[in-house]
């Protein structure tokens, strides 16, 4: 395919995406445009990301130039320090989706491909921010179960002066606040108050 044809493919595929992303897909230039997708994911709170596309002067005849961009809500770290975690996995979640999107871009050579791979990162990047949501999710339900089993065992075959319960009494209250804490970034994050990049860099313990 010479250039010229390769200019008329790019231009028939960008108003095909006119058509699907009315309000999604923002022109830079003929060759040049992004795409925010919207992600259908298990909070109350709407999360997005951002697909820039470059077309090389031959596309489709060669991969798309592909980026993308999660300001300020998905990104790569579910965690934050309070719990121990492989950075370096965290940190290539991200990675991992334009990875395999460019693998999949290589697949299709010789077509024009941006649906298909507009449709394959919104389902991906979904099932990613689900899987870490429930991740952090367990995590506090786990600690939270902890604790209690810990301080029902402080309590087993011991004799209660109003020494041990005093203490005991300021030791439960740190606690609760403890867990009122994990209660309030629990509600944020459900409630739309945590941003989806706040939940994957800071989980829920703050």
């Amino acid at each position: 395919m010479d250039a010229a044809a390769a200019q008329e493919e790019q231009q028939q595929e960008i108003e095909i995406l006119e058509s699907i992303y009315p309000d999604e897909l923002n022109i830079i230039s003929p060759r040049e445009f992004t795409i925010n997708l919207l992600l259908d994911v298990e909070s109350e709170r709407k999360h997005a990301l951002l697909l820039h596309v470059r077309y090389p002067e031959l596309y489709p005849d060669v991969v798309p130039e592909l980026t993308l961009d999660f300001g300020n809500t998905i990104n790569k770290n579910l965690l934050n320090e309070d719990y121990d975690s492989d950075d370096d996995d965290d940190d290539d979640d991200d990675g991992e989706l334009l990875r395999k999107l460019k693998l999949e871009a290589e697949e299709n050579i010789g077509m024009p491909s941006i649906f298909t791979l507009t449709s394959s990162l919104k389902d991906q990047a979904e099932n990613l921010f689900n899987e870490k949501l429930k991740e952090s999710e367990k995590k506090i339900e786990d600690e939270r179960l902890q604790r209690e089993i810990e301080a029902q065992k402080k309590f087993v075959g011991t004799k209660v002066s109003p020494e041990s319960f005093e203490n005991w009494r300021v030791k439960f209250r740190e606690e609760m606040g403890h867990n009122k804490r994990l209660d309030e970034r629990f509600s944020a994050m459900h409630q739309g108050r945590l941003t989806g990049k706040e939940i994957f860099e800071k989980g829920l313990d703050g």
